[in-house]
C-alpha cells in the first residue's frame, strides 16, 4: 500500500464517529437478531452484546457498559423494570430506554420514575429508533409519543391532588417558576443549579403529571392553582 492510500485511509478512520455501542435485552432470539442486523446498517452504531433474561442484561450491562440499553420488560427470571432499577442502582449513569409492546400507564409510569431515558413502543420504525437512540447518546430524554403521553395523562391527572402530591417540594418550585414563564436559564440561575439538573428536574415533573411538553406542563400548573 502506498503512503497516499494509507494516509487516506487514516484520515478516514479519523472522519468516522465512534459508533454507539447498544446492549440488546429481549427475550426472542429472532427479534434480536433482526433488530442487530437493522442498526447496524445505519452507520455508527454497533450492538456490543445481547441479553434473553432479566439477569443476563445485568450481567452484560456491568460488564459492557454499553452507551445505551435497549431493554423489553417482559423477561424471564427478572422483569426489564427490576434489570434496570438494579443496573442503575449500581450504575446511576446508565442510559437505558424501554423497548416495549406494553402501553399499560401503570408499567409507565414504574419505568420513568426510575428514571430511564425513554419509553419506546415496539411498533416504532427502524429510523425513527435509530434517531432516539443518537438523542439519548447526545444527553437527551426521549419525550413520549403522543399516543402514550394521552394514556399516562388520562391516569394521573385526575385527581390533580394525587399528581400534585406525587412533585417534591423543589419539583413543585420548578414547576411554579416554569408558569411564570422562566426559561431554563432564568430556573438555573433561580435555583441555584446547571441547566442539565433543571432540564433533568422537567423530565421527571412531564412523567410524574403526565404531560409532554412545557406548555401542556404550564397549563396543567395553572389548572392546579400551583
Amino acid at each position: 500500500m502506498s503512503t497516499t492510500s494509507m494516509s487516506y485511509e487514516i484520515n478516514l478512520q479519523r472522519l468516522d464517529p465512534t459508533p454507539i455501542r447498544i446492549l440488546l435485552v429481549d427475550d426472542h432470539p429472532i427479534l434480536r437478531q433482526g433488530m442487530r442486523q437493522l442498526l447496524e446498517l445505519h452507520g455508527g452504531l454497533h450492538v456490543c452484546g445481547e441479553a434473553g433474561d432479566g439477569e443476563a442484561a445485568v450481567v452484560q450491562a456491568l460488564a459492557h457498559k454499553p452507551d445505551i440499553i435497549l431493554m423489553d420488560i417482559n423477561l424471564p427470571k427478572v422483569s426489564g423494570y427490576e434489570s434496570s432499577r438494579a443496573i442503575l442502582t449500581t450504575w446511576p449513569q446508565a442510559k437505558i430506554i424501554i423497548l416495549s409492546n406494553q402501553d399499560d400507564p401503570h408499567v409507565m409510569k414504574k419505568c420513568l420514575d426510575l428514571p430511564v431515558k425513554g419509553f419506546l413502543l415496539k411498533d416504532i420504525q427502524i429510523e425513527a429508533l435509530v434517531e432516539a437512540l443518537r438523542k439519548v447518546q447526545a444527553g437527551e430524554f426521549l419525550s413520549l409519543s403522543e399516543e402514550l403521553a394521552g394514556k399516562l395523562n388520562q391516569h394521573h391527572r385526575s385527581p390533580t391532588g394525587q399528581s400534585l402530591e406525587a412533585l417534591t417540594e423543589r419539583e413543585q418550585e420548578v414547576l411554579r417558576a416554569l408558569s411564570k414563564g422562566y426559561t431554563n436559564q432564568k430556573l438555573a440561575d433561580l435555583l441555584v443549579v446547571s441547566p442539565k439538573t433543571v432540564q433533568n428536574h422537567l423530565y421527571s415533573i412531564y412523567h410524574k403529571i403526565g404531560v409532554s411538553s412545557r406548555a401542556e406542563a404550564i397549563v396543567w400548573a395553572l389548572e392546579a392553582n400551583l
